[in-house]
């Protein structure tokens, strides 16, 4: 039975990662490296910053000044606060689901809250909010998941994880949780236990069959 609903906050909440990537893609570009955002996207959804950006730098041989995630991530910032919005469906499916809910993300304390705030999703998690960069856990760990309900005082068995990316479906099969794969990008999921779906709209009626 469900009674805690886990949610990954960029892709899955917040239609954020186009624009995390455009901005890795403009700073980039400042060497004279031309990255595709959509390709980005497709290969580094869901990953730890730092891993992406030293991928990146030993792909194409460039030095990272000291203050080079700083900038990014306040062009990051400036992008959210003119283009971001909730992904399609998913206010009237939070409105819809009355469970206690968090959001467990690989990101920043700080970018996860503004990304909420900006959207007007805060009021559905108030202050169940599960940073891998205040526990130094990031998924596919599902330790973070693991977390977050104990946190919220439930077991695994009562959760249910609700992401976009196969890194973080793999937290959450990893954690012994029923996962929800919000498969907008028609990948191949290689974790059988995990539910696909591709439509927000659709997460209520899964969520309470």
């Amino acid at each position: 039975m469900i009674d805690c609903l886990l949610f990954d906050n960029d892709g899955t909440l917040v239609d954020s990662e186009y624009l995390c990537n455009k901005a890795i893609a403009i700073k980039f570009k400042e060497f004279g490296v031309d990255l595709s955002v959509e390709r980005l996207v497709t290969d580094y959804r869901g990953k730890e910053l730092a891993i992406i950006f030293a991928e990146l730098a030993s792909i194409h041989n460039v030095e990272l000044p000291p203050l080079f995630i700083t900038e990014y991530r306040a062009l990051v910032t400036d992008l959210f606060n003119s283009e971001l919005k909730p992904i399609a469906g998913v206010v009237e499916a939070l409105e819809s689901l009355d469970f206690p809910k968090a959001v467990v993300s690989n990101a920043p304390r700080e970018k996860i809250i503004l990304a909420l705030d900006i959207c007007g999703l805060r009021k559905y998690f108030g202050d169940n909010i599960y940073s891998a960069y205040d526990n130094n856990i990031f998924k596919p760990d599902p330790a973070l998941y693991l977390h977050a309900a104990t946190d919220m005082g439930f077991s695994p068995k009562q959760c249910a994880v609700i992401e976009d990316s196969l890194l973080g479906v793999e937290a959450g099969v990893n954690a012994d949780m029923k996962t929800f794969f919000y498969n907008s990008h028609n990948e191949n999921c290689p974790f059988p236990a995990a539910i696909n779906f591709t439509a927000m709209k659709n997460l209520p009626n899964l969520i309470n069959k």
